[in-house]
């Protein structure tokens, strides 16, 4: 993709059966949007995002009703988070190809209605955004303005997780725990059409090339996650997708463990009482998001100023330093907190730092990987989502056992250590880009 937009009158293709839907004519050239258009498809992207991380999130308040209610245990409640997690991992290795020969517009949707069915379900209709949509906003933005637009689009799957047990616990003391799964239901549909009607097709092809009947084009990716995995043998990604999903995983291990702390004594707190804790994190997340992708837009285009215009990916991750301490300090003064019993508001502190470093190291990253492979964004993406959802996967199981085993303090500051031992991934890809980045441009003089 170019990164200059075109001073043309921009081209308008031949409408599809599915065109006819949408409000948003796609173009040949689709950096060509309106303003309005390109904030539209990031708002309906940003939309899809939030919506699978906060399906896998909104029982959270309900866990210990539903311990009662099933008379099981707390591990066996968080596997169906696990479960969730997995599918999430799992099927955009299929999806992030389909959209690349079939287009970015696959929109698909699974309604649940059952606690049982939930896992599975859930998890297979909302996986598509998590691939398709960071291959969306690249699609849309020049390499220069991706940042800040990819930071909203992160925000979506980073908010959810705060935001749904806020509603959650209201639904879950008004109404029942089964009624957030009617919930989900009736926004997975509304969200649903909300796509139909405003997301366009960004990534077009030639108008010569004849689309090959969909049952082919199943047949010959049948494999596609197998080649797709060679991502992560490239040192750069590997190390930063690491990294990323540590961090990521680590927020899942917070999730699961604040329900029961905060239900303990001495808080003894109702479900909506717990879902109103994680706004805490919804702040540091909301000015992460902001801050962290106008730092990394802004140290690309000082690097394109000085350089004569050229694009150099790794510019964007040396922002990464302003968020990755907040990281092991909020879980470790969140988790110590909890541990000595301190008054309700004192470990929410640390959740909102915790927060704040989490979005500008995740604002910082999502950019750089999808400019460093540039036209397969999503298909980086998707190997992203395998690795961070399988560790999150692992930690909503071991939480439960771990804060029952070593306590809440011990294991948060488990967690901040490994996250700390983590940055050293990123220190490699610095050196390791820069050094390359520095001997190709000594050969080119």
């Amino acid at each position: 993709m170019s990164d200059t937009a075109s001073n043309e009158k921009p081209k308008q293709l031949y409408q599809t059966w599915f065109d006819r839907f949408c409000l948003v004519t796609r173009r040949e050239d689709p950096t060509t949007h309106s303003t309005w258009q390109k904030h539209a498809i990031v708002a309906i992207t940003t939309l899809s995002a939030f919506t699978a991380p906060f399906a896998s999130c909104i029982l959270f308040p309900s866990f210990t009703t539903l311990v009662d209610y099933f008379h099981t245990t707390e591990t066996k409640v968080a596997l169906t988070t696990t479960v969730f997690l997995l599918g999430l991992a799992i099927a955009p290795l299929w999806w992030s190809t389909l959209s690349q020969h079939c287009g970015d517009c696959l929109r698909s949707r699974q309604l649940a209605t059952s606690y049982h069915r939930l896992p599975a379900h859930r998890s297979h209709g909302l996986l598509v955004s998590q691939s398709v949509g960071a291959g969306v906003i690249s699609d849309i933005y020049i390499s220069t303005e991706r940042g800040s637009a990819l930071g909203w689009f992160y925000l979506g799957t980073l908010i959810g997780p705060l935001v749904a047990p806020i509603i959650g616990g209201a639904l879950q003391v008004w109404l029942g725990w089964r009624a957030n799964l009617y919930f989900m239901a009736i926004f997975t549909f509304i969200s649903a059409m909300l796509t139909l009607l405003v997301l366009p097709e960004t990534l077009v092809k030639s108008s010569t090339e004849q689309p090959k009947p969909w049952h082919q084009v199943l047949k010959r990716n049948a494999l596609a996650p197998l080649p797709k995995l060679e991502f992560l043998m490239v040192p750069s990604i590997a190390l930063t997708i690491v990294y990323v999903s540590i961090c990521f995983a680590s927020l899942y291990c917070f999730n699961t463990t604040l329900p029961y702390a905060y239900a303990a004594a001495p808080y003894n707190f109702s479900a909506i009482e717990i879902g109103l804790c994680y706004i805490s994190n919804c702040l540091g997340y909301a000015i992460g998001s902001v801050v962290g992708g106008k730092l990394s837009d802004a140290k690309l285009r000082q690097y394109q100023i000085t350089h004569d215009g050229a694009i150099r990916p790794i510019e964007r991750i040396k922002t990464v330093w302003y968020g990755v301490g907040f990281i092991p300090a909020g879980l470790i003064i969140y988790g110590w907190l909890i541990e000595k019993k301190v008054f309700w508001i004192a470990p929410l502190v640390g959740a909102f730092l915790f927060g704040l470093g989490l979005m500008l190291v995740t604002a910082t990253v999502m950019p750089f990987l999808v400019d460093i492979k540039p036209g397969v964004g999503a298909s980086v993406v998707a190997d992203l989502n395998l690795v961070r959802n399988i560790l999150a996967a692992i930690g909503t199981v071991v939480s439960p056992i771990a804060t029952a085993s070593i306590g809440f303090g011990w294991w948060m500051s488990i967690l901040a250590l490994i996250c700390s031992l983590a940055v050293g991934c990123i220190v490699i890809v610095v050196w390791r880009e820069g050094a390359e980045q520095d001997s190709a441009d000594g050969i080119a003089v």
